[in-house]
Formats: C-alpha cells, sequence, structure tokens
C-alpha cells in the first residue's frame, strides 16, 4: 500500500458508524465502504470482529492448546484492549505481529492472535449449506404464504419504520435476507428458538425488543436484530469455508474450536448462537432439541430443500466488463472488500469517478451494465442484476451494484444488455465518504470473493487480486497494474476504459 491518506485520531470514533450497523431509520446493514484508515491512539475503546478471508485454506483437525487466529482491527481498537481480550501481553503481541509503536494501530489490519483453545464444539450437523444462503433452495419460498399458515403470530402483525418506509415483519425478513444474501428459514427459525414471533401471538419485553437473542440496547427491533444476525451467519459461514474463523467465542469468554469437517452451514448456525449463549447453554441450542428442532417445528427437515454443490467444480466466471462508463476517467479506490457488512467475504471492488472527488453528490458518469441480464432490485442505491434471466437473485450468477442515486436508477425488471446504463454512483445506501460505485459477484447466493484464486474477478481483462488488508490490492491487465488507492492518483490508480468487454 502506497501514499495511503490516514486520517487523524479524531476521526477514529466517527468512523464507527462506517463500520457497523446503523439505525434503521438511516442506511441500517449497508454493505461497508471505504473510508480512510486513521491511526488509533492507546486510550481508544476496544471493539471487536475477525477477519474476513478472501481464498479457502486447508482445515486443520482441531487439537485443545494455543492456536493463531486472525483478527481485524476497528476503529477503537488498542493494543491493550486486544491483548487483554486475548490474554496476551501486549510485547507478544507486538512481536507476533511486528509491530513497533505500541501506541498506534491501523484500522483494517488484521492481525496474528494466539489463543489457547481447551474445547471443541460438536460435530453435528444441523443444517446444509444451501440453507444458510439465498440461493437455490429458496428460488420457490414464499415468506407471506408460510406466514399465513400463523395467523396469528405476532411477526405476522409487526410493521417498523425503515430507511423511512414502514415495511411489514415479512418485508423486512425478505429484505435482509436479499441484502446480506442468507436464507430466510433460518432467519425464521432463529426467531422462533430465540422469541417465539412465528407461533406465539403474546410477547413481552425483551423478545419483543430482542428478537435473535442479542440483548444490544442499540440493536433493538427487528430489522436491527436480523441484520446482525444475518451478519453473524456470513461471518460462520465464510469463516468456515476460508478457515480464518478458527474460534467460536461465547457470551461468557469462553471460546472453542470448530469441530473437524463441520460444514459451512452448521458453522453459520453455531457462530450466530455463540454471541448470544455462554459455552453451557450453547450446547443445548446447537443439540437436537436447540435450533434444529425449532427448525424442524416451522419447516421440517432441512435437507429435504439440500442443493449441492453449491459452487460447480469447475465453476467459472461468465465475460464481464468494467462496470463503469467508457470515455471517462474513474478511480480505483477499493480492492476486494466485504460484499455486504464485515461478515460476508471479500467479494467487492469500488470504483470512484473523476467528475466527484470528495464529495457526495450524484457523479454525471454513469454505472453499467458489466453483462446482459434483468434487474431484480432496485432500492436505497442497491441494484441487483441476475445474469441467468429468470428473475430470481439465488440461481446462477447475480451482480451487486452499490451506492446508486435515486435519479435515473434503473427500475426493477429491466432487460439489460452490457454496458446500458444502471445508475449515477453517488453515496446512496450506506456511510459513504465519496460518490462511488460498489461491485460485486454471487453465484448461486454465495458471494464470490473478488481476490479468488480459482475464481478471480475479471473485468474487461482486468484480473483482480486481494492484499493482506481489507480494501489493499491490485488491478492487472498484461504488463498493467492500478493499485487501489484513496487518494486519485492517475498513474498509479486511474483508468479510462474503452467500452470493450
Amino acid at each position: 500500500m502506497s501514499q495511503r491518506f490516514f486520517c487523524l485520531v479524531a476521526a477514529a470514533c466517527a468512523l464507527v458508524a462506517c463500520t457497523s450497523e446503523p439505525a434503521p431509520t438511516s442506511q441500517a446493514g449497508a454493505p461497508p465502504t471505504h473510508t480512510p484508515r486513521p491511526l488509533l491512539s492507546s486510550g481508544d475503546q476496544a471493539t471487536a470482529t475477525l477477519a474476513a478471508e478472501p481464498t479457502e485454506t486447508p482445515e486443520p483437525t482441531p487439537t485443545p492448546g494455543p492456536i493463531f487466529i486472525e483478527y481485524k482491527v476497528r476503529a477503537g481498537d488498542t493494543l491493550g484492549a486486544i491483548s487483554a481480550r486475548f490474554d496476551l501481553s501486549v510485547e507478544d503481541l507486538m512481536k507476533i505481529n511486528g509491530l513497533t509503536d505500541p501506541h498506534s494501530l491501523q484500522i483494517g489490519r488484521v492481525l496474528k492472535i494466539r489463543v489457547l483453545v481447551e474445547k471443541v464444539g460438536p460435530d453435528v450437523k444441523i443444517l446444509p449449506d444451501s440453507e444458510a444462503v439465498y440461493g437455490p433452495a429458496y428460488k420457490d419460498f414464499d415468506l407471506n404464504a408460510f406466514l399465513a399458515k400463523y395467523p396469528d403470530s405476532y411477526l405476522g402483525s409487526y410493521s417498523e419504520i425503515i430507511e423511512g418506509q414502514n415495511r411489514t415483519g415479512a418485508e423486512i425478513i425478505q429484505l435482509v435476507a436479499e441484502r446480506f444474501s442468507v436464507g430466510p428459514r433460518v432467519l425464521l427459525a432463529l426467531m422462533e428458538l430465540r422469541a417465539s414471533w412465528i407461533t406465539a401471538s403474546a410477547l413481552e419485553g425483551n423478545q419483543i425488543a430482542f428478537p435473535m437473542g442479542l440483548q444490544d440496547p442499540g440493536r433493538q427491533n427487528l430489522y436491527r436484530q436480523a441484520a446482525w444476525a444475518a451478519n453473524q451467519i456470513n461471518a460462520g459461514y465464510y469463516g468456515k469455508i476460508s478457515g480464518r474463523l478458527g474460534i467460536l467465542e461465547f457470551a461468557d469468554r469462553q471460546r472453542a474450536q470448530f469441530a473437524y469437517g463441520l460444514n459451512p452451514g452448521t458453522a453459520a448456525i453455531q457462530n450466530v448462537l455463540a454471541k448470544t449463549a455462554t459455552w453451557d447453554e450453547w450446547q443445548t441450542l446447537v443439540a437436537p432439541q436447540g435450533f434444529r428442532a425449532a427448525y424442524e417445528k416451522l419447516f421440517g427437515d432441512p435437507y429435504q430443500y439440500e442443493v449441492k454443490p453449491l459452487l460447480p467444480k469447475n465453476l467459472q466466471q461468465p465475460s464481464l466488463g468494467l462496470p463503469i462508463e467508457a470515455g471517462k476517467l474513474w478511480y480505483f479506490t477499493g480492492g476486494p472488500h466485504a460484499g455486504w457488512v464485515d461478515g460476508s467475504p471479500w467479494a467487492a471492488v469500488d470504483f470512484a469517478p473523476a467528475d466527484q472527488a470528495g464529495s457526495c453528490w450524484p457523479s454525471k458518469y454513469w454505472a453499467i451494465a458489466a453483462a446482459p441480464g434483468v434487474v431484480t432490485a432496485s432500492e436505497n442505491g442497491r441494484v441487483v442484476q441476475d445474469l441467468d434471466g429468470d428473475g430470481f437473485q439465488g440461481t446462477g450468477w447475480a451482480l451487486l451494484y452499490m451506492h446508486l442515486a435515486d435519479e435515473e436508477r434503473v427500475a426493477v425488471g429491466a432487460k439489460l444488455k452490457a454496458n446500458d446504463p444502471i445508475g449515477h454512483p453517488s453515496c446512496q445506501g450506506g456511510a459513504a465518504e465519496t460518490s462511488h460505485v460498489h461491485f460485486a459477484r454471487l453465484y448461486n447466493g454465495q458471494w464470490i470473493p473478488a481476490g479468488d484464486t480459482k475464481i478471480p474477478l475479471v473485468l474487461s481483462g482486468w484480473t483482480f487480486s486481494a492484499d493482506s488488508q481489507e480494501y489493499d490490492g491490485a488491478m492487472t491487465r498484461g504488463d498493467q497494474k492500478r493499485t487501489a488507492e484513496n487518494q486519485r492518483i492517475e498513474e498509479q490508480n486511474g483508468i479510462t476504459p474503452n467500452g470493450a468487454q
């Protein structure tokens, strides 16, 4: 990374909103956006997240004892607080990671952490992978038809103002499922397990405020709870695929390793349940009488819906062009980073138009279709394009274009040709610092890392690669190379597409 712009320490608190889920009346559950990485002083409080990972690694056999995990630094983190959380000295943490200054950290840096883990979770499979993602298993699932079977359910009578719009309970679950690309049946089963929102009509207190079981005053009500749960589902699912989510952490601060051979769908459920339970409580939640029983009460055996494989063995990306207007100067401002909030893998890259540097005013430039396909979603800055033409984002290839202004944005149902205009880059739909396009791929509902060595993102012949830090990375074509930069330096990250696919 060269010539990165760093904010002052005072900016760290402001950036918390860019990396977490804001209030539902604004941009809750929006994808992360590229922001300058401030240096953090030793006086800031610590928050936590495990690092995402763009590529798959071999799975080790779990054995009790010290293991290394990876931790991504967030706004507010300090070496002292991270060391205290993981029970190691600041000196050891610095030595392991080659750090020289104990009073500063860079947001987004991935640290190696040595932890002692004596427990190993159960190896009982709870859920097939295809249930955890919003993929082919959900093509014919009608959430409203399902709720009609429970006319007295609390969820059926619930509504909430989300981003200025009154939405029903069913609409909220559907919205979260589509945005995060997680299975709605899983979200419904979690609500039933933790708060009986499906089968009960009269709820009270914490059941109403915290339907997913996370008793956090800053995440009350259905949308924020569902968005949090979806993010944790993704963190468990993709963390297990990559091997980077090495441990489960429980509400009582105990830790456990995933059992050997556990499938990602089960890891997703184990992870989200661990966040709100002690080790002892979790044993019941992941046992047959826990989540699995709640799911089966509503939907029957989850394996009746199983679709496999989600990713064919020799899957290849179709021909895609750069999703930005030809003949105009753009900047590659974000290398591989989270597709939708930090639980998802590094599926996205960012491009900023030259005409709105440092501004959130909508650009006059166009984001354009990277391939032919039909638009399945167009709301709050978000456009999803289905490439197989069946009108469902969870089958085959789908493309996400984010932060597109309301004015002139393409409508749902539009059948696009490659290079057709989609919308104007802006800050719409997330806590962005400047107008840009956030672009990501999914296949069968699964986020595909942009820097995946097996299925790399290739746009107009440019191949994208990830670096060790989120948002860093490069795009190369032949002997040409552009490096992701916050700054706009034409020789380093400038690109003027010629319109060729």
